[in-house]
This record gives C-alpha cells, structure tokens and sequence, in this order.
C-alpha cells in the first residue's frame, strides 16, 4: 500500500475543510486499540470508502485494507481505491487475505456490513434490524462476522497444532492461509470496532459537482447524478461529518461458546458439521451486536428530533410552541443519558426553543419540511401532512425526494431518542408547560450548584441559598415578574422585592447572573451575553406559568432587562429599571485594558506583586457582594452597557426607570438620558430621594417596591 496516498488524503481533506467548510469530528479515538482489528461501518454515501481509511491512518498510525464493491474499482477512484489497499468482493483469494491478516494482525481491515449504499437509512422493522435494499430485504449480511470467527477461529487451532506439532494440521493452515510457523501469529485477540458516520445537514440538491459531471458525459446516468447531488451538496455546503468509533466488541467471547456447544452437542452429525452450524448462530449474534452498535451511535442531531418527532406525533395540527417545547424536552433527556451522543445542534443552545429566540436549526429544518410538503405554518400552528412524511419511494430517489423521511429513519434504531420523543410530542399543552419551566430551572440551579461547589471555602463563601436563582409560584398569576440583581452580587439582593411582588399575587422568577453569588474567579470566565441569555431563560420559565411577563432589574440588572425588552424580545409586556447606567461614572473604568495587559506582563516575569488589583471594601452590600472586582468582567459590564445604548430605540414595551437623586454610582442625569432613548410613549420616571445605589434593600426599599408593585399591576390589567 502507498502511504503516499493517505498523505494525499490528508491534503484533500483538509482542503475540503478550509476552502469550503466541511468540518469533520472523530469521536472515540480511545477504542482505536493495538489488536488485530476488523471495522464495520454503515454505508450512505462514497464519501465513507476514502475517508475512513484516512481517520484510522491519522488516528491510529497504521493503514487498513477496505473491502469494496466492485463497481468501485473502476477509473481514477478505482486507482485510489487500490492505492489505500483496497479488495473487490469479487476477488476470490478475498475471504483468506482478510482471515490471514487478523490472523497474523499484518493490516486491519474495513467492510461495510450492509453490502451497499442504504440510501433511505431504514434499518428497522417493528423493533428487528432489516436491511431494506433492492438487492436484499431481510437480516443484516453476516459475513464480516463470520470472517471475524474463522479468523479468531482458526488462528487458536493452527497455535494449537503447532503446540501439540500436529504436522498435518499446521501444514493445512499454512497452506490456506499462507502462513511459515506460529510466531507469525499475533498473540493479541481479534476485536470487531463498530464505526458510524453521521452527516449534518442533508440537504441534497444540484450542485457544481452534479453539473460540470452532466456536461463531461452526455447520457449522465440517473443514479449516478443522484449521488452526486447527495454527496456534492454534502461537501460543497459545509456539512459536519462525525465519525464516531464504538466500543471493541471482542470475537473471542463468541467464539468460546461454538467451541463449548460445538463438543458439548452429540448426534449425528461430524463435529465440524456441528461447528459450522454454532458458527453460523454466532455469527448471526455478533452481527446483532454491531450492527445495534453502529446505529445506536448515530449522533442526534436538531433534524432528527424534528423528523422522528413527527412521525411520532402522528396528528396533523399541533401548536408550535407545544412542538418546541417537546423538542427541548426530548434533547434535555437525551442530554443527560450518556449513552446517546448529541450533536452541538442539540447543545445549550436549544433553548432558545422555549425562549421565543431565533434557532437556526430549527428554521433550516422548518425549510426543509416545508420544500417537501410535510409541514406548514398556519396562525401560531404546524400542520402536518402524516402521509407525505411516511408514503413510500424509489429507493434510489427517496434522497432526494424525502430527505426527511430519510432522516426519521436514521435516528430510528437511537431508543433514547425515540423514546424521549415520543413521550413529550404526545403530552398536553399544560404538561408540556410544567416540565418546560421545571428543565429550565433545573439546569439554572445545576449550574449553579457545580459552580459554587467548585469554589466552595467554608471560611469565605457566602451562604448557597445566596446565590441560588428563586421562584416563587402563585397559582393562577396572571402576571410574572422577573428580577435581575446587579454586578458583582446575586438573587439574594433582589428577593425582598421578589417577596413583596409575590405576596401582591405574581409569580417571580430571580435570575442568577453567570459568575455571580460563588467566586470573584469565575467572572473572568462569563461574557455579557451570557448574563442577557440568563435573563431570556427567566422569561421562558415565567411564560410557562403566566400571559404577561414584565422583567426588571437592578444597576446591571436593569440594563440587561432593557436589552431583553428590546424590540418585545422574549414577549415582554413591561420592563423597569432601577438605578441602570447608561455609562459608567467610576474614572477608573476606561482603564481596564491598560491594567488587563499590564497585570499579563506581570504574570509572564513572575511578578505577581505588581499585580493590580480593583477593591470593592465601600460596597453598600458587604454580606452579599464580591470584595474584589474581576477585571476582565469590568470589561463584560462596560460592553453590555454599550450594547443596551444602543437598542434603547427598540424598547416600545411600557417602562419604568426608577433613580435615586443622589445615586453614588449612577449618575442621576442619566435617567433623563434613558428616558429620552427610550423608543416607546408610555414611560414614567420615578426619581426618590436616596443617597445611596442599592436601593432594593434596607431603609425606604418600600417605596421603590411600592413603585413596581403599580407598574406590574397596571401591565396586568389588575388596576
């Protein structure tokens, strides 16, 4: 074999990559083990033939055979195949050469257990592995099974003969194997690697490959364009590949049991006879176990959830917000099951789902199910056409044509994914709600939990109820209120408004910052966009609950709530803001960068005395707040500010902006300033007579509750 080859993969592949995207993830490396190793991998495209060998080459440092079709071993790609080691199935010395090298662990070996391309991924039938092809209908090929046995097989009986110098049984495997003596042997076990590859997003189409393939040759055939269409579109639109490898399966556990039985069984027939027949049983079961492996180890990905979701809805009418909110349900479950692997479409950023944001996987995949007739948009409901999801096409066009069928079928053999959704796509609107605002509290509290015990000092960390994110329900609320604290301090500052807004019948939700109420450490590590999807996440958990949703916020807090309400994100109905800046008074801030390098340079030379360190010893809230600024976060807060300047316009939902007249901190003209950005009509400035910033808590706060409480009642309606 040319290693030159896999060099030249290597460059083609990371072409690819750069010049148009592709982007390829290997998972899995760990099972890539030093034993005489035979792949199995699932077949969709002919992308999988050249790139395999490549990954285990680049991973693993030692090439592998592959077996093929041998339609493949034509032309340029046929030279290539043959370059990487590459055997048609229609070679007759093909079954030796594979048993003689896991015998002696010379190469891996490669196979495609299905036997060809499954273009429509059906693999199932009523809970059985089918293969579903028109060359074949019925049980998975056991072949790559059987050559696993045989080899493990017959690689402990040729070691036996040579131990027991059985001459005429050593000279019959060496002359059928081609083998000199036993220390050509390799004294390692045989493991069988499922390998599955996963491509996001299909969406095939024509492309340049199709085209410039349809002008060389004039009668282009039809099935040869269809996958060009699939696998152009595949590398010419920056599709994600993951290969995943599985777990070694090792052959010789089931090799062990035909022996047993082999000897154990007495009738009739020869012992070989006996032998062939467990073989065949074995092999039978070892295929059930890779195939289950391959398939399992598909990675779900936000086209999946959509597809397989709505097959098992089976309806023709549901609410969107009821299918988002099964959707996010579904990928909260499989994210915490550590068998299934999800890809980053399925990630923390699907609840943006239930958080009324924009989520690119979703409308992309609303784009396919609309191109091919499944489903449509009709007054805040999805209509789905069940029969277009599951008519049946032409196996060679159904890429083509239903793409997303194709998509539900590949998830299929995944049962926590199918299980999760089909226990959330069938619950009711109220359930769905319920459990929508649990998970999102949940993952909330959890995170914060990891973060606070990951810092915990008992003689210095203040009290975890503190920094724990709070709700307090009220049945039937028609109005919910969410609270923001300020920087460097967290939910605890605000709980007494959110206890006196409770007590006045609203739920209240008190968002927990990022990197606040655990250490001053872990601000470094948060961005302001974090603290704003934060208090995007309050709003979906209060929308569960309640029709009108008001957010409001303290200092920093009410600056993010301002950047939330812009434009009626997350359906705001009001927003407040107590104490907010519109720019930061302290001198000291526009020297962050400067002091940022300046404690870098520090850190290089050893010098940590030099360091420059902001102290917060003149809080008003020593029990709550930090001591200590993090410079890094100064900068976050100092671009959040920027960032709301800048959306003030946007902000049409009623506001009111409460400011105290001798505010240390905030200076009070910069309400005015707010006031005038602000782009709706209905506002009130309400300014009180404090000399102080924190004016949420202690001496007076009930007029600044006071204020809120009219505010709340009168976008409630309760006035």
């Amino acid at each position: 074999m040319a290693l030159r080859t896999y060099k030249l993969t290597g460059f083609a592949v990371n072409a690819l990559k750069a010049m148009l995207g592709v982007h390829l993830r290997v998972t899995g490396t760990e099972h890539l083990v030093e034993q005489p190793t035979l792949f199995v991998a699932n077949h969709f495209t002919r992308i999988e033939t050249f790139l395999i060998p490549y990954v285990i080459f680049r991973h693993a440092q030692r090439p592998v055979r592959c077996l093929g079709t041998h339609s493949v071993f034509k032309g340029i790609f046929g030279r290539y195949f043959r370059a990487i080691g590459g055997m048609s199935t229609r070679d007759p010395r093909r079954n030796r050469t594979i048993i003689r090298d896991l015998m002696t662990g010379r190469w891996d070996w490669v196979i495609y257990p299905e036997g060809g391309m499954i273009k429509n991924k059906k693999m199932l039938y009523r809970g059985r592995l089918q293969l579903d092809h028109p060359e074949r209908h019925g049980p998975p090929h056991t072949g790559a099974a059987m050559l696993a046995l045989k080899a493990a097989m017959c690689k402990h009986r040729y070691c036996e003969a040579c131990h027991e110098d059985d001459l005429r049984r050593m000279e019959y495997y060496e002359e059928a194997y081609g083998l000199t003596d036993c220390d050509q042997i390799c004294p390692r076990e045989i493991v069988i690697v499922p390998v599955t590859l996963t491509f996001y997003p299909m969406r095939p189409s024509r492309n340049l490959i199709n085209r410039l393939a349809g002008l060389l040759m004039r009668d282009l055939d039809p099935r040869l364009d269809e996958e060009l269409q699939v696998e152009g579109s595949i590398l010419l639109k920056g599709s994600q590949i993951s290969i995943h490898f599985g777990e070694p399966i090792d052959v010789a556990k089931y090799l062990g049991k035909v022996t047993a039985l082999a000897r154990r069984v007495v009738g009739v027939f020869s012992e070989a006879s006996r032998t062939d027949f467990f073989l065949r049983q074995q092999a039978r079961r070892l295929t059930e176990e890779c195939m289950r492996s391959i398939y399992g180890n598909i990675e779900v990905n936000f086209d999946h959830l959509l597809a397989f979701g709505l097959r098992a809805f089976g309806g023709e009418r549901i609410a969107a917000d009821d299918l988002h909110r099964a959707l996010y349900l579904a990928a909260v479950e499989l994210a915490s099951d550590p068998s299934a692997r999800l890809h980053p479409s399925v990630g923390n950023g699907i609840a943006a789902l239930v958080t009324g944001q924009p989520y690119e996987p979703l409308a992309s995949s609303l784009r396919l199910a609309g191109k091919e007739g499944i489903l449509r948009c009709d007054n805040g409901y999805y209509l789905i056409d069940q029969e277009a999801l599951s008519q049946d096409h032409e196996f060679h066009n159904i890429r083509l044509e239903k793409i997303l069928q194709v998509i539900g079928n590949e998830v299929e053999p995944v049962r926590p994914a199918v299980e999760a959704l089909k226990r959330h796509v069938n619950l009711s609107s109220a359930e769905l709600r319920t459990k929508t605002s649990q998970a999102l509290r949940d993952f909330q509290i959890t995170r914060y939990e990891r973060e606070y015990q990951a810092v915990y000092r008992p003689e210095v960390s203040k009290p975890r109820e503190f920094g724990e994110p709070f709700f307090l329900e009220k049945a039937d609320a028609r109005a919910g209120v969410v609270l923001v604290h300020g920087y460097l301090s967290c939910p605890e500052q605000v709980r007494p408004l959110g206890t006196y807004l409770n007590s006045r019948g609203w739920c209240v939700y008190g968002v927990r910052l990022g990197g606040h109420g655990t250490a001053p450490k872990q601000l470094a590590e948060v961005q302001w966009t974090q603290w704003v999807q934060e208090v995007r996440h309050g709003c979906a958990i209060l929308r569960q609950h309640c029709e009108t949703i008001v957010v409001g916020g303290f200092s920093l807090g009410g600056t993010l709530a301002l950047l939330v309400a812009a434009g009626r994100g997350a359906g705001i109905q009001g927003v407040f803001s107590i104490n907010a800046p519109v720019k930061l008074r302290d001198p000291r801030a526009p020297l962050v960068g400067p002091i940022i390098g300046w404690n870098g340079a520090m850190r290089m030379l050893g010098l940590t005395d030099g360091y420059y360190r902001l102290l917060n010893d003149d809080t008003e809230s020593p029990d709550l707040n930090y001591k200590t600024y993090d410079l890094a976060s100064i900068r976050q807060l100092r671009l959040a500010v920027r960032a709301s300047r800048k959306v003030l316009g946007e902000v049409t939902a009623p506001a009111l902006v409460i400011q105290s007249t001798k505010d240390p901190l905030v200076g009070p003209d910069g309400a005015s300033a707010l006031m005038e950005r602000l782009g709706g009509r209905d506002k009130v400035l309400v300014a009180l007579p404090f000399d102080r910033h924190v004016i949420v808590r202690g001496e007076g706060s009930e007029k600044v509750f006071d204020a809120v409480g009219r505010f709340v009642k009168r976008i409630a309606g309760e006035a």
